[in-house]
C-alpha cells in the first residue's frame, strides 16, 4: 500500500496511481473503440441511406440517452449544471465555447467519415480517419502543455506514414490515380482534424460532468443533421417493422456512439490526450476485421502495410507512456530515459 506524508503521496505512491489510472484509461479507450467500430459498422452495410441521414439517427439516438442520464445526475446531484451558470460570466462563457467547439468539430468529423465509406472501405476509411493521433499530439503539446519530445515527434510520424500508405497514392502503386480513392481519402482526412480538436476539447473539459458533454454534443448534432436532411431532402427511415433489422442498426448507430462517446470521455479522465488518441486508433483494427467477416473484402496489401505501420506507432506512443508511469528508480526508466525525452 503506498504510505503517505502530510496529506500527500510518496513517489511510489504517485508512480502507482499514474500507472492504474493510464492502464485503466487505455481500457476504457478500446472499449470506446469497440463500440465505435461496430456502429461504424452498421453505417457501412446500409449504402441505401444518405449519409447525413445516418448521421441523424446516431447523433438522434446518442441525444435521448445523454437526456436521460443528465436528469438522473441532476435528481441525485442539483448542481452538476451549475458551471454553465450564469453564462454572462466570463468562466461560464468559456465553458460554453468550449462545448460548442467540440460538439462542431465531432460532428463534423463524424458526418464526414460516413460520407468516406460511399468512395473507398470501411477498413481504409477508419484507417485515414484515426491518422487524428499525429493532430492530437500537436495540439496536446501546444494548448494543454503535454509532452511532446523526439519519441513522440517519431511515434505521430510514423502512424502518419501508414496513413500514406493507406491511401495508396500512384507513386506507390504505379498505377492511375483513382479518384474515388482520393474523394475518399480526403473525406477521411477531414474526418480526422475534426476528431483530433475534439479530443483535445474533451480533454480541456476533463473537470466538466460527462453528462453534459454528451448532451451538448448529441443536441448539437442532432440539430445541425436535422436541417442538413430537410436542406437536401433526405430525411427518411426504416419501414417500422418488427422484423425489419435496419430499424434496429438505425437505433444500434446511435446507441455505440452513445458508448463510445461516454467511454472516451472517462478514458480522457484518467489520461492524456496524446496516449488515448493512440491507443482510439485501435479502431482500425475492427474495422479490418469487420470488413473481412461481413463484406467478404479482403484487405488489400497496402491496407495491410499500412495498418501494420500504424500499429507500430501506436504501440511505441503505448511503451512510452508505461516508461513514464515507472518509479523513477526503475531499471527500465533508467536505461530507456532518451524515450522519454
Amino acid at each position: 500500500m503506498a504510505s503517505w506524508t502530510i496529506g500527500q503521496p510518496t513517489n511510489k505512491g504517485k508512480s502507482v496511481n499514474m500507472q492504474s489510472g493510464s492502464i485503466c484509461g487505455m481500457f476504457l479507450c478500446l472499449i470506446s473503440s469497440f463500440a465505435l467500430s461496430l456502429g461504424t459498422l452498421m453505417v457501412a452495410h446500409m449504402q441505401n441511406y444518405h449519409p447525413i441521414t445516418k448521421s441523424f439517427w446516431r447523433f438522434f439516438f446518442t441525444f435521448l440517452p445523454a437526456i436521460v442520464v443528465i436528469v438522473y445526475y441532476i435528481i441525485r446531484d442539483r448542481q452538476v449544471l451549475s458551471i454553465l451558470w450564469p453564462i454572462h460570466t466570463k468562466a461560464g462563457l468559456k465553458v460554453h465555447m468550449s462545448l460548442l467547439v467540440r460538439s462542431i468539430s465531432g460532428c463534423s468529423a463524424g458526418v464526414l467519415q460516413y460520407y468516406s465509406l460511399k468512395y473507398i472501405p470501411l477498413g481504409d476509411s477508419s484507417a485515414i480517419c484515426n491518422s487524428y493521433p499525429v493532430i492530437v499530439s500537436i495540439l496536446a503539446s501546444i494548448f494543454l502543455g503535454e509532452p511532446f519530445g523526439i519519441y513522440m515527434f517519431l511515434s505521430t510520424a510514423v502512424t502518419f506514414i501508414g496513413v500514406v500508405v493507406v491511401t495508396q497514392p500512384p507513386f506507390l502503386t504505379g498505377e492511375d490515380l483513382n479518384m474515388n480513392q482520393l474523394t475518399g481519402a480526403c473525406l477521411a482526412c477531414g474526418c480526422s482534424f475534426g476528431f483530433a480538436i475534439a479530443i483535445v476539447m474533451i480533454r480541456h473539459l476533463k473537470e466538466i460532468h460527462h453528462s453534459i458533454i454528451l448532451l451538448y454534443f448529441g443536441g448539437y448534432g442532432t440539430i445541425e443533421t436535422f436541417i442538413m436532411t430537410l436542406e437536401f431532402g433526405v430525411l427518411e427511415f426504416p419501414e417500422l417493422e418488427l422484423s425489419n433489422i435496419e430499424v434496429y442498426m438505425a437505433v444500434g448507430i446511435g446507441i455505440m456512439s452513445f458508448v463510445s462517446q461516454i467511454f472516451l470521455i472517462f478514458a480522457l479522465k484518467c489520461d492524456n490526450a496524446g496516449p488515448i488518441s493512440m491507443v482510439k486508433s485501435t479502431d482500425l483494427i475492427f474495422a479490418f476485421i469487420w470488413q473481412f467477416i461481413f463484406f467478404s473484402q479482403t484487405p488489400t496489401m497496402w491496407s495491410w502495410i499500412g495498418g501494420l505501420i500504424m500499429v507500430l506507432g501506436i504501440s511505441m506512443a503505448g511503451f512510452r507512456r508505461y516508461l513514464d508511469s515507472l518509479p523513477e528508480s526503475h531499471t527500465h526508466k533508467k536505461h530507456l530515459w532518451f524515450i522519454l525525452k
